[in-house]
């Protein structure tokens, strides 16, 4: 397990780049939860907060691919520069929104989620110029592995942050963050050097120069199959929050994320740490298999014991799962959308996840538990199966 690690880590320009993506992966969750708190703050109303918040998040999922596109087309370290440049103005008319009424933040909200930076993506299409081609399960389980830690973490720093500095101070910290990690990315030389491939007219059709990455079937399966995934995430976490409330112990929630999230990072390490024999179509198969089956249990679940156990086994499932499927996009997508079909993984997964928590909140009453939310979340999860054994096939490409 080690030596695949120890591979990966041992190429030129892997260790900056996994060190600019901590402090990019990091900053979202610090501003999901400070631009939440900083809206309440200013408004005094969870309604007005949550809008936005949503608004912020409809405004990055929208605007993600159109950032991936122009690095593609432009060269990422143009289109960073731009990005950059441009993001941090939004963020200095949000903060002095922060002064103002709480329709002009929303506005302001909006803007900071549409000019998004495209780092993470960028970062995800430069693996495979930097690792070898055996290596890119290890290095997008890295990835992944980045992501579920921050995730964790950046939620937690955010009440050490508010002993020194009000909500929308730690907002700043979390833009700061953000746009160190895009002016450290503009120094790799995988992204100094990342050629630009702009599609001709001879790729495809016009519908298919339009939609891009989209217009291959395996690359179209694996983003939706990627929504469901966290289609089932959002349930889950809805679910646990109506287990743990019904069984009188609230905080527990917090704690199932969090075995959720460990289990994650362990499944994902364990991917990435050796070749497979199994096809990625299996895998794709198999997996939610195993989550369905793992979801429908837990809403069977006697108590929070087994309940804490059985999400953990959930994400020992989940991490591989993530891992695999920037993987999969890595090999399938064509070479020109490299960076583009990272920004569609973003926006499919948020909508996803998003669809899951209205679905699953919509099924959960105030007094319900969580076999609803487990029960729709399993019902996903067998969907995902059928639909990647029907439509990923990657010896019939579209």
């Amino acid at each position: 397990m080690i030596a695949s690690y120890r591979r990966v880590l041992s190429s030129p320009g892997v260790p900056f780049l996994l060190s600019v993506e901590v402090l990019v992966r990091l900053s979202t969750p610090v501003l999901s939860l400070a631009l939440m708190l900083s809206a309440l703050d200013r408004s005094g109303s969870y309604a007005t907060a949550g809008l936005v918040l949503t608004g912020h998040a409809l405004a990055l999922a929208a605007c993600a691919p159109l950032g991936g596109r122009l690095a593609d087309r432009n060269g990422p370290r143009r289109t960073l520069a731009a990005y950059l440049a441009v993001h941090a103005a939004a963020y200095a008319l949000l903060l002095a929104a922060h002064r103002a009424g709480p329709a002009t933040m929303g506005g302001a909200a909006v803007l900071l989620g549409a000019t998004t930076p495209p780092v993470a993506a960028v970062i995800r299409g430069a693996w495979p110029m930097l690792v070898p081609a055996g290596s890119l399960n290890t290095a997008y389980a890295m990835d992944n592995a980045i992501n579920e830690v921050m995730f964790v973490l950046g939620p937690l720093l955010v009440p050490p942050l508010m002993l020194v500095t009000p909500a929308h101070g730690v907002v700043a910290a979390a833009g700061a963050a953000l746009l160190a990690g895009g002016l450290l990315a503009l120094l790799s030389p995988a992204v100094r050097r990342a050629p630009v491939l702009t599609p001709s007219r001879r790729n495809g059709s016009r519908t298919a120069r339009l939609i891009g990455p989209l217009s291959d079937q395996c690359t179209l399966a694996v983003l939706v199959l990627a929504a469901f995934g966290t289609f089932t995430f959002g349930c889950l976490r809805v679910a646990t929050v109506a287990e743990s409330t019904v069984s009188g112990s609230p905080p527990a929630a917090g704690v199932l994320m969090g075995l959720l999230s460990a289990g994650a990072l362990v499944g994902a390490l364990g991917y990435g740490a050796r070749q497979w024999a199994v096809s990625g179509r299996r895998l794709l198969i198999v997996i939610p298999l195993a989550d369905g089956a793992l979801m429908l249990a837990g809403a069977h679940a006697p108590n929070l014991l087994v309940l804490a156990g059985l999400v953990t086994a959930i994400g020992l499932v989940t991490g591989p799962r993530d891992a695999i499927h920037p993987v999969l996009l890595a090999e399938h997508a064509p070479a020109r959308y490299r960076t583009e079909v990272f920004a569609w993984l973003n926006t499919f997964m948020w909508t996803g996840y998003g669809l899951g928590t209205a679905v699953a909140g919509r099924l959960t009453g105030p007094s319900d538990d969580g076999t609803a939310a487990f029960t729709a979340s399993s019902a996903a999860a067998a969907v995902s199966t059928i639909v990647a054994a029907v439509a990923y096939r990657p010896g019939r490409r579209a």
